[in-house]
């Protein structure tokens, strides 16, 4: 017997960077590694001034992927810092028939790297192309993915399975959410920015990913 079938919510949909990772992105993780970090850095922070676009930061990053595995850098995902108890709640989703998933401008093979591990069902992001054969990335972009992008993404698939886009919650922390934040249900601005807080339903700090669920009413009752 489902004991949930009362919540309003049926999707949940996070931020990868600054909301389920802390402390870095994907991109800078994944560049110390790779040894650009300084170039990410300087791309990073122009793009938070607002002075480059995101298939600019993608085109700029793209090319120091060249010759590396995907294997390689899905397994140095695993080590990225990040919030507490995202499995648990995830779990805790799932239990009462809410959907999961992850959306990012980031890489999209980075977030289906925690997705696996963290048990979330789908995600969307910028594609990065992979030679199949080899398994190496070609250091060129496949698909840029911009923010408003996270939104037709989640609409396509309210509209496949049959619900509203005001029964779905968006959890993120930045600009690159806005344009979802006011497209759906609710939204949660975790360990975010002025602007996305101001642009939420609620607002929560901490290194607890239970906790921004737990802010969104009748999710977790």
């Amino acid at each position: 017997m489902n004991l949930f079938v009362d919540c309003p919510w049926r999707l949940v949909v996070s931020d990868l960077d600054g909301t389920l990772v802390t402390g870095t992105t994907a991109l800078d993780h994944l560049g110390a590694w790779i040894g650009h970090r300084a170039i990410i850095e300087g791309l990073e922070d122009r793009f938070t001034r607002g002075e480059v676009s995101d298939r600019e930061v993608a085109e700029g990053y793209a090319p120091f992927y060249e010759g590396v595995a995907l294997a390689d850098a899905v397994d140095v995902m695993s080590r990225i810092p990040r919030l507490d108890d995202i499995g648990p709640a995830v779990a805790m989703l799932r239990q009462r028939s809410v959907d999961a998933f992850i959306a990012t401008v980031s890489w999209s093979f980075a977030a289906q790297a925690l997705a696996d591990a963290w048990g979330f069902s789908q995600v969307c992001g910028a594609d990065l192309e992979l030679d199949q054969a080899s398994g190496l990335f070609t250091g060129r972009v496949a698909r840029h993915f911009e923010p408003e992008d996270k939104v037709a993404f989640v609409a396509d698939h309210c509209r496949r399975i049959g619900i509203g886009m005001k029964q779905v919650v968006a959890i993120g922390d930045g600009r690159s959410d806005l344009p979802l934040f006011r497209a759906v249900g609710f939204s949660v601005a975790l360990n975010a920015s002025r602007a996305a807080r101001a642009a939420a339903s609620t607002a929560v700090e901490g290194t607890s990913f239970l906790a921004a669920l737990q802010a969104v009413p009748h999710l977790l009752e």
